[in-house]
């Protein structure tokens, strides 16, 4: 997400506007946070027990500087995941990315200046919450670690905004350019690209 950049999209080219609030994003994030620990923590208590559960959450719980360097960690490897992905499919690699901070927002970001194909942008914004949430929840279903189902619990929470955006994505058509918002948290759909 950004609010500010170097994109000079021509207007003609744009088909839609998609526009996302952070405070929607973060709502959003917290109501599937719920539900998406259900989902993960039942199939871990029936195959591990509760007190395995238990163990995981007291373990993270006596190591609070650790938690927080993960999450500090976390957060940059979150937007790390996104322009690298980006990254890959852009013509021009990593000048086309640009990392920050929206310090109003206290919200991190990773932009990519340069449009790419739907499935291209989306593969990037989906990359943090597979590589940091929905991987740590299936190592830790396969071997039992609790502390480590509670923070991909975590991180997949934490991309509940891409997964807003993600969301809106998937009903555009794949043949279109996607182009992160110049101004606002959002993207631009560009007539065809293929």
């Amino acid at each position: 997400m950004i609010l500010e950049s170097e994109n000079n999209t021509d207007e003609s080219a744009v088909v839609k506007e998609e526009i996302f609030s952070v405070v929607n994003a973060n709502i959003v994030a917290f109501a599937l946070l719920f539900p998406i620990a259900i989902v993960c923590i039942v199939p871990y208590i029936l195959i591990w027990g509760g007190h395995s559960f238990i163990d995981g959450f007291n373990f993270l719980k006596t190591h609070m500087p650790l938690l927080f360097l993960i999450f500090i960690l976390g957060i940059i490897l979150h937007e790390g995941l996104h322009g690298l992905t980006w990254a890959l499919f852009a013509k021009n690699g990593f000048k086309s990315i640009r990392f920050g901070i929206k310090w109003t927002l206290l919200t991190p970001y990773c932009h990519c200046n340069e449009p790419l194909l739907r499935n291209h942008y989306l593969i990037g914004g989906i990359m943090p919450g597979l590589v940091l949430g929905l991987f740590p929840v299936i190592v830790a279903l396969i071997f039992g670690i609790g502390w480590l189902l509670l923070l991909g619990i975590f991180f997949i929470g934490a991309a509940g905004g891409d997964l807003m955006v993600l969301f809106k994505l998937i009903k555009v058509d794949k043949k279109h350019l996607i182009q992160d918002h110049p101004k606002e948290i959002g993207f631009l759909v560009l007539r065809d690209g293929i």
